[in-house]
């Protein structure tokens, strides 16, 4: 059967083990008119603006914030995509243009420091069909892909920007795909942030271009994080060190946070709308179905994601959930569930993060509200609001200990599945189950402990039709060379043959470790929208110290 659970058999326990939504959870259905909600996530955009300094483009303490203003970018293209238009499509180009002339006195050449920009110039790309937003794309993309570790540089036990010595193999599988949190050269941390972030940033471009070369790097990153970081319940954990002095230790943290999960769905639900691989679907099945349930980031079983002993929102889960569902990458069973889940999110940000006509929004989604602004919490809610545009009529069907209540609203994507009973969710409450749940989940970790750790390999150029052999002009960078590490030419990166991802790569696979993971606590400039755990900062920078606050949608 292989260490993920067969589509044969997940799709059997989908139908079959039959979940209705948790009692516990509060409002899963949304009651407030589609055109409401887009004017709540209008108004929502409109107070966040005020705070944008026309000058730069960027939220007040550049220095701290700007990895905000740039998700702010990508939320405002969202608001485009969801409600049919380009209202802010003269904005975002104005902000671009401002950010990029701006954001170098700070360091931050070309946008390095966060993969933000990179994320919202993929989806302004696609919106737009402006090729500027390529050009910023681009030198997002290649300004982490020097920090990627690739193939030879697991082969020469070493990269260029590091002064480590990297170590070949976890458990027997290759490290390469991981990307590093930093530029420091002593630094050997590969985290989701910065990873999973760079998946997703190349699966878009994949998307958006057809070119090989990103869905390759997807690929890679998926691999990492799906081999050396998804531990047995399907939670993603945050990082791992890859020297050889480290020996694959995991980065110490006190709670599992929400983001890291939301990013590879995110990113595996982006490579299966271009390839329909299967394997990409059958694991997005699970991480959904383990997302939903996780007792770790929802508080007293409400269903409100709450990250940490300060109970943070985040938007990434939340935009990972609602990218799957468009993209068809959850079974009819899940999408439900997932609706529900969405809806509890909607509702506890407009009742309980804000108070009404403020328009401001609070760290946490289980209150109380905010009377201040913060790049970071107002992003979180933002990200919600703009989700819930997209969410039509559905039937919750919720648990009772006898019997089911169907409560209709005005919430979830699709109408066509209005009764679907739901998938299993881990932890719920229905003894039956549990007991189910637990005989699978107990043959799943013993088979995995039988059988050594052999990645599923996903077949390089086993894509869409569409996708172009990389060519030079594909591959070029479109920054000035002097704001690269190293040139394309220096790194091989001219024909398929010789990128660094020519050995190809391999589909995601976990090693079966149990460990959990979960980040420190957050600085106040974290909490504030500060820098992001996936920033790329050389030494000189001197940056802050690292944390990974749950309160930042930044990546």
């Amino acid at each position: 059967m292989g260490p993920f659970i067969s589509g044969i058999l997940l799709a059997s326990l989908l139908r079959t083990v039959a979940q209705q939504v948790p009692t516990s959870w509060r409002k899963p259905n949304i009651t407030v008119s589609p055109a409401d909600r887009v004017s709540l996530a209008e108004a929502a955009i409109q107070e966040a603006i005020t705070f944008i300094d026309t000058t730069n483009g960027l939220f007040p303490d550049p220095e701290n914030s700007y990895g905000g203003s740039g998700a702010f970018y990508s939320q405002l293209v969202e608001f485009d995509m969801a409600t049919n238009q380009t209202q802010y499509e003269s904005l975002v180009e104005q902000y671009f243009f401002l950010a990029a002339k701006n954001l170098g006195g700070l360091g931050a050449t070309n946008f390095t420091g966060t993969l933000n920009y990179g994320h919202a110039a993929a989806l302004a790309l696609s919106a737009y069909k402006n090729s500027q937003y390529r050009v910023y794309a681009d030198q997002v993309w290649w300004a982490v892909q020097p920090y990627t570790v690739a193939p030879s540089d697991v082969k020469a036990g070493f990269m260029t920007q590091k002064n480590i010595t990297i170590i070949s193999t976890c458990a027997g599988i290759t490290v390469a795909g991981g990307t590093f949190r930093d530029k420091t050269p002593s630094d050997s941390l590969v985290n989701v942030l910065s990873t999973g972030g760079y998946l997703v940033l190349s699966a878009l471009l994949a998307e958006a271009t057809g070119e090989a070369i990103y869905l390759h790097a997807a690929e890679a990153s998926a691999n990492f994080l799906t081999n050396h970081l998804l531990n047995a319940k399907h939670i993603v954990q945050d990082g791992m060190y890859v020297s050889t002095t480290d020996s694959c230790q995991l980065a110490a943290e006190i709670n599992q946070i929400s983001y890291n999960t939301g990013l590879l769905i995110e990113g595996l639900a982006i490579l299966y709308s271009i390839s329909s691989n299967s394997s990409f679907f059958d694991l997005i099945q699970q991480l959904v179905t383990a997302a939903i349930g996780n007792s770790a980031w929802q508080e007293n079983g409400n269903g409100i994601i709450a990250n940490g002993v300060a109970k943070s929102s985040d938007g990434l889960l939340p935009r990972a959930l609602i990218t799957a569902m468009t993209r068809n990458a959850v079974a009819p069973a899940l999408q439900s569930i997932i609706k529900a889940y969405l809806s509890v999110q909607y509702n506890a940000v407009v009742d309980l993060a804000t108070t009404q006509g403020s328009n401001l929004y609070s760290s946490s989604w289980n209150g109380p509200p905010s009377t201040s602004f913060s790049p970071g919490n107002q992003s979180n809610a933002i990200q919600v609001l703009i989700n819930s545009i997209g969410l039509n009529n559905h039937t919750a069907v919720i648990q009772t200990n006898h019997t089911t209540v169907s409560e209709t609203s005005t919430s979830a994507m699709s109408a066509s599945h209005k009764s679907s009973q739901i998938g299993p969710i881990v932890g719920s409450v229905v003894g039956g189950l549990i007991l189910l749940l637990g005989i699978l989940a107990g043959i799943f970790i013993c088979m995995q402990t039988l059988q050594s750790p052999t990645p599923f390999i996903i077949t390089p150029g086993a894509q869409s039709s569409n996708f172009n052999q990389v060519k030079t002009s594909a591959v070029e960078p479109i920054v000035p060379a002097a704001a690269i590490p190293l040139p394309p030419s220096k790194l091989g990166l001219v024909t398929q043959s010789s990128t660094r991802y020519d050995q190809g790569s391999s589909s995601a696979q976990h090693t079966g470790s149990a460990a959990t993971a979960s980040p420190p606590g957050a600085s106040q400039s974290d909490l504030e929208g500060g820098w992001a755990a996936d920033q790329l900062y050389s030494a000189s920078d001197e940056p802050p110290e690292y944390h990974a606050s749950p309160t930042i949608i930044s990546r």
